[in-house]
């Protein structure tokens, strides 16, 4: 299980001219699937039980990832598929999280999920239009180069949509997760939106049922194929229902709890509380036995289409995917995504107070109780009236500002996006002049409401650190998979009540209200989370020579985007305050992914002085 090469495919329209550029990958070592006409469709690498595929006459249907179908339910579709739309029906239907790729009657369809975890990226090769799930595979065949410009924005936490989707190669567009790609023989490729985020009106009681089918389905899809199945049982209330919800199906059940330094963390009790009522085996691993945070972090693994963002955690991921391995699990149901499905940020309360003025003062004192926010600061934010756009070039303005944002910000469009300190000026000018950029239409926010945009900020950066991590976890053992990240799921949290969501006096009350009918109620009172900084700052203190040996020969230091001198004195003396680990994990990402594209020869193009 144990050793997988990375995984990939290209999708290539019906064309006489696509077959000739489909010699460019070869035929060493990659599969290949064919249109109706036979010409090549689909080539790349992946295994060798993905993905489902079927042929109907003019039609051929290939479902890459997990979801809840087979090539007899698959067959009595493609009878009925004449045009896109029939296509994107299908994949409402599906449960999962997929690549769903078709070719009818000689058009190429294709759409990855809505979070980001299964993406598309879109490149001309030879005057073809070519998609793939990864931007480096057509980066590679098209002879672009990462570009230093690009990779300073990801040097920036948080970044703020759309700069957070731009893959590092100029050419090399992505899709967006909610558009679907077509390619149409003797036109240009073409993308349209196929999804949008629903009205978040549905009353408590009715989303609660719709959330409820959703992850019995989602879970379901992954058990369903029967074998060991693994799943995080942390104690938390993302990962303890989904446990339950595992136990149901028909794989065997191995949960896993991963201890932590802190003697008096509260997940471990809560773990073993839920454990007494799970069938199956349980795995617990001390902390001690396993890597540290922060270990290895003087060795870069494979990189991918871009930077790893948990750099962090990268040598217990994958330690843990090897122990999993070992005993047989196929995959690591995590609860990852649940934080930010299941909840709303407090913008909310600008909705609310129009249609429910009570309720939303009622609310805004229990933020603000929370939170340590004084009124006035409070009704200041509400009353900010500036659109993303401008909001955006506010952000500009601010980047380098050493103070963190106020958590006030939340009740706008979202925390200000900040460099690190070790960043340089050159960085700045870099990202600056990007977020000044860009045209009217792309600055334009996820969703009209201002929770519902943060709500799928978030989810598509969860998802891209975890489609990273299901790839790393993948080729060393047993990958992860996260059942919140699901299309349904998303779908069915963000059409929630936002006051249900975002309650400041009950936690997560959706999730405990959809999976109150499968897990025992004393394990959904729990009102908090496990905090894990004390693990953060150990394993920071324990590896400060590894990590300062980074700055030595720093490859974004000669990229002119970070200062060395600054970045070691964070490692090795005081961390700075109000800078936030996540900071250091993005500079330690872009550092391994750049040494590795300039040590495998890969040029990197530095934007001019100015740019």
């Amino acid at each position: 299980m144990s050793g997988h090469r990375r995984t990939w495919f290209v999708v290539l329209p019906d064309t006489d001219a696509a077959s000739a550029v489909a010699a460019v990958w070869g035929t060493a070592e990659r599969r290949a699937l064919h249109h109706p006409s036979g010409r090549p469709w689909i080539l790349g690498h992946w295994p060798a039980d993905e993905p489902v595929v079927v042929h109907a006459g003019p039609v051929a249907l290939a479902v890459f990832g997990t979801a809840d179908t087979d090539p007899e339910q698959l067959r009595r579709r493609a009878d009925r598929i004449r045009d896109p739309q029939d296509v994107l029906a299908l994949g409402r239907d599906l449960a999962g999280c997929f690549h769903l790729l078709a070719t009818a009657h000689g058009t190429v369809t294709a759409r990855g999920a809505l979070s980001g975890l299964r993406r598309l990226h879109l490149a001309e090769i030879d005057g073809v239009p070519v998609l793939s799930d990864r931007a480096d595979v057509l980066a590679a065949r098209t002879g672009r180069t990462p570009s230093v410009e690009r990779l300073a924005l990801r040097l920036v936490h948080p970044l703020p949509h759309p700069l957070d989707g731009l893959p590092l190669w100029p050419g090399v567009t992505a899709v967006p997760p909610h558009h679907a790609a077509v390619l149409t023989p003797g036109r240009p490729a073409r993308t349209f939106t196929h999804w949008q985020p629903p009205a978040p009106r549905r009353a408590p009681e009715e989303a609660a049922v719709a959330l409820g089918q959703a992850l019995r389905r989602a879970v379901a899809t992954r058990t369903r194929s029967g074998g060991l199945v693994a799943a995080d049982l942390s104690g938390g209330l993302d990962s303890t229902p989904l446990c339950f919800l595992a136990a149901d199906g028909p794989a065997e059940l191995l949960t896993v709890t991963v201890g932590s330094l802190d003697p008096h963390h509260e997940d471990a009790a809560w773990a073993d509380k839920a454990a007494g009522h799970l069938p199956g085996r349980r795995l617990v691993l001390p902390p001690e036995d396993l890597p540290a945070m922060f270990a290895d972090v003087d060795t870069a693994g494979p990189q991918g289409d871009e930077p790893f963002a948990w750099t962090r955690t990268r040598a217990r991921d994958e330690a843990v995917a090897r122990l999993l391995a070992a005993r047989g699990a196929r995959l690591r149901i995590s609860g990852e995504g649940g934080d930010e499905v299941l909840q709303a940020l407090p913008s909310y309360l600008r909705s609310l107070t129009a249609r429910h003025p009570a309720l939303a003062a009622r609310q805004l004192r229990g933020h603000r109780a929370r939170l340590r926010w004084s009124l006035p600061a409070a009704l200041t934010a509400l009353a900010d009236p500036r659109p993303y756009r401008t909001w955006l070039d506010h952000a500009a303005d601010h980047l380098t500002r050493r103070e963190p944002p106020r958590t006030t910000q939340l009740l706008g469009w979202g925390l200000e996006p900040r460099l690190p300190p070790w960043a340089t000026a050159r960085a700045a000018e870099l990202v600056r002049a990007q977020l000044r950029a860009l045209p009217g239409p792309e600055a334009e926010p996820l969703a009209p409401e201002h929770a519902q945009h943060q709500v799928l900020h978030m989810v598509r950066q969860s998802a891209s650190a975890m489609r990273q991590l299901v790839d790393a976890t993948a080729r060393v053992g047993t990958p992860y998979s996260v059942p919140f990240l699901d299309d349904q799921v998303l779908d069915a949290c963000l059409a929630a009540e936002l006051a249900v969501r975002g309650t400041p006096f009950h936690y997560k009350p959706l999730l405990t209200a959809a999976v109150a009918p499968d897990v025992p109620a004393e394990l959904l009172r729990r009102t908090g989370k496990g905090d894990f900084s004390p693990d953060a700052h150990q394993g920071l203190a324990r590896h400060r020579a590894q990590l300062a040996a980074l700055t030595e020969d720093s490859a974004l230091a000669r990229a002119g985007l970070v200062d060395p001198d600054a970045l070691r004195q964070a490692c090795l003396g005081l961390y700075p305050p109000g800078t936030s680990y996540a900071a250091l994990d993005a500079t330690l990402a872009c550092e391994h992914w750049l040494r590795a594209h300039e040590s495998g020869r890969t040029p990197v193009t530095v934007a001019p002085e100015g740019a």
